[in-house]
């Protein structure tokens, strides 16, 4: 129960790092001189970390290496690049690549199919609360500060916004095609 834990946390982990990494530059340039506006506590599985997390420009940002190190994640930092790797993950790659050599088509193109309905479940809850939830109301947020731009005429401020507006309909077309996959691999265990 606890690998799948660890395992789902640096899957979402490593997949919102890998989304949100083309934005990672313009989002850093945008943070330089912001206010804190906020301190908060960061509790995983339980345990507080001893390092805090923040709110900058009304966005939540956590002490990625605490965080990953009490999910029990390697945290490599090479360049502008963070990532965020779990011995559950590579155990996870491993065996799916052994097991989808002589595995059907679809099964190769799904990694879900195969996994337990309980692991299945948890893992659509999270995405569709923990992931696509927030980056359908982010987006909705964007689209109120476009119209907002639009109306003041700021041709920068529209352009930004639409980018950022872009970036989460990719992001909700992506989980959506992971809740899909789950979907699919919860129906091929009721077969």
């Amino acid at each position: 129960m606890k690998k799948w834990t660890y395992l789902l946390s640096g899957v979402v982990i490593g997949a919102i790092i890998a989304t949100s990494s083309s934005a990672f530059a313009d989002q850093v340039k945008s943070l330089v001189g912001k206010k804190v506006t906020g301190e908060y506590t960061v509790i995983v599985d339980g345990k507080t970390l001893s390092d805090k997390g923040a709110v900058i420009d009304s966005k939540a940002n956590a002490p990625v290496r605490a965080l990953s190190e009490a999910l029990g994640a390697d945290v490599q930092v090479s360049g502008k690049t963070i990532s965020i790797t779990t011995a559950d993950s590579e155990a996870l790659a491993d065996s799916s690549s052994k097991s989808n050599t002589g595995s059907s088509a679809s099964s190769t193109q799904n990694p879900y199919i195969g996994s337990t309905k309980e692991s299945l479940l948890k893992a659509k809850e999270s995405y569709e609360k923990n992931i696509l939830a927030p980056t359908k109301e982010s987006k909705k947020r964007q689209e109120e500060m476009l119209s907002l731009a639009q109306a003041a005429k700021d041709d920068k401020a529209i352009a930004n916004i639409q980018a950022e507006i872009a970036l989460l309909d990719a992001d909700i077309v992506k989980y959506t095609k992971e809740v899909e996959q789950i979907d699919e691999a919860l129906a091929a265990l009721e077969k």
